[in-house]
């Protein structure tokens, strides 16, 4: 190798030099440089790709943040229509009622045991409403009860 380069003439040892140096330059270029460009071209994309996303999850979030306070008031108003038809079906008379968070406060003035427990029975199996609190006392006759506070809420 070492011969064939002597035997070269001065004007085409230059042009090999230049050859190898615009080789390893283009080299350089295509294989490192290029590369590592595009690289930082699609990190830059995959980036702002990424924040717009978390831009919408974040909107996304504060909509779901405020229809659960929504939804909450919602079942609350729910609770209330279904403790009220279902009373109103079993000719229970409710003297009192009062939403409270997610929960539903009653107060009934002598009912029979037996119907009250099948009331809260239909509440539970039908409606998927379960007793939270419960204060009852004696009634008026025998078989009778007053409810003082009966406190109901939503199964989850």
């Amino acid at each position: 190798m070492k011969a064939q380069w002597q035997q070269l003439e001065e004007r085409d040892k230059k042009l090999v030099i230049i050859l190898a140096i615009t080789l390893t330059i283009a080299t350089v270029y295509w294989f490192i440089w290029q590369p590592l460009q595009d690289n930082i071209a699609n990190t830059a994309r995959q980036i702002k790709v990424q924040e717009n996303t978390l831009a919408d999850v974040k909107v996304i979030g504060q909509k779901i943040i405020a229809l659960q306070g929504n939804a909450s008031a919602a079942a609350s108003g729910d609770l209330n229509q279904l403790v009220n038809r279902s009373a109103q079906r079993n000719n229970i008379k409710i003297s009192r009622m009062q939403a409270k968070n997610d929960s539903l406060q009653l107060w009934v003035d002598n009912i029979a045991f037996d119907r009250f427990l099948n009331w809260l029975e239909e509440l539970e199996y039908q409606h998927s409403i379960k007793v939270e609190n419960l204060d009852i006392t004696a009634g008026d006759n025998s078989g009778m009860i007053k409810v003082r506070r009966l406190q109901l809420g939503k199964t989850s």
